[in-house]
């Protein structure tokens, strides 16, 4: 895993998928973890940061370190984007959260629109795109 994402992503792309309803950008914040094996998240010096909502705290991230960068604004000020390998969202991060009854905001916009999902439900997501990513390799190996 590195500091750097392996693709650009070009203002234009940026805004056309900012400004997709909180729904269709989960279903691309799933795909894109899953292909790049990475989530996004901010970390400040005393940690990663956590959004309060009416609901209690939920931990934000995000596709691409750029939709993470965008959101380093306000109480987040100073933040900066930090790569979380899928497997260890997978195995040590969502098992964490779920303990301690923390929900995931999934790509949060600077607006602050985006999907609260418990952990246990991002984890279930993603297990679904990484078996349909497994499924369509089989599908290319047998042609």
């Amino acid at each position: 895993m590195s500091e750097e994402i392996l693709w650009k992503l070009e203002e234009q792309e940026r805004e056309a998928i900012l400004a997709l309803p909180a729904r269709e950008r989960y279903t691309y914040f799933l795909q894109v973890i899953v292909d790049w094996d990475e989530a996004w998240a901010l970390q400040t010096a005393d940690g990663w940061v956590l959004a309060g909502t009416d609901e209690g705290d939920s931990f934000p991230l995000w596709p691409h370190t750029e939709f993470a960068k965008a959101c380093a604004q306000g109480e987040w000020e100073g933040a900066t984007p930090a790569p979380i390998g899928l497997d260890e969202l997978l195995e040590d991060l969502l098992p964490i959260l779920e303990e301690d009854r923390i929900s995931v905001a999934a790509f949060p916009t600077p607006d602050g629109d985006g999907i609260l999902v418990s952990p246990q439900e991002l984890r279930q997501h993603l297990q679904t795109e990484i078996e349909l990513g497994e499924a369509g390799e089989d599908d290319t190996e047998t042609e």
